[in-house]
């Protein structure tokens, strides 16, 4: 064997043999984990949670069933991170929507609405799935009444700021206003009217706040 063959074998086996550093395993573990959250996703959303199996989810992701037992206790504790998740990315995104203006924020805040509706209906079919089982569910009553809340002080808040009458009363109806435009819009789809709806609640609540 040449000098240089000899060289390249042994960098090839210090290579193999050499361990991963902690980080590359934790982005290793976290892409794992990503893809199988991404193919439970898809699945419940489409099947359902009683008909989606761990093991259609294990081949969706492309793992084997092993692997996602050894990141997920079971199909609960899969779809309860997978919730977390979802939840942390959207108030993240909540967060650039703040504006000092608050009739901007709250416009933000429905057009992001209206856009996320539009664009990942599965998302909210996901939620509506879990939330009619939400006997089996706890975590789901749990997470929801704690976002409920929060939300609730901070809408509050906008509403108050654009001097609304009653902003406590306001900004429940308006939470349940949209949890009525989110199951109407899975039911109908291209025939709801979300265009005319977004338009009539921004200029209903932030175009003429904002002449004044």
């Amino acid at each position: 064997m040449s000098p240089k063959l000899l060289l390249l074998t042994d960098r090839s086996v210090k290579n193999i043999m050499s361990p991963r550093t902690e980080a590359k395993n934790r982005e290793i573990r976290q892409e794992s984990m990503q893809k199988i959250m991404d193919a439970a996703f898809g699945l419940i959303a489409g099947k359902g949670y009683e008909s989606t199996s761990i093991a259609e989810i294990a081949a969706a992701a492309g793992v084997s069933k092993g692997l996602l037992y050894n990141y997920f206790k079971g199909k609960q504790d899969l779809v309860e991170k997978l919730l977390i998740n979802a939840v942390s990315q959207a108030d993240s995104v909540m967060d650039k929507k703040i504006s000092e203006d608050p009739a901007v924020t709250l416009e933000n805040i429905f057009r992001w609405l209206f856009s996320e509706l539009k664009e990942r209906p599965d998302y909210f079919r996901l939620l509506t799935e879990l939330t009619l089982k939400i006997d089996k569910f706890a975590f789901v009553h749990d997470m929801a009444a704690q976002k409920y809340a929060g939300y609730m002080v901070f809408l509050e808040d906008i509403l108050r700021r654009l001097n609304i009458p009653d902003p406590a009363g306001e900004a429940k109806m308006l939470a349940a206003l949209f949890d009525g435009i989110g199951l109407q819009y899975l039911v109908i789809r291209e025939a709801y009217p979300m265009d005319e709806l977004e338009k009539f609640l921004i200029d209903k609540y932030c175009k003429k706040k904002r002449s004044i």
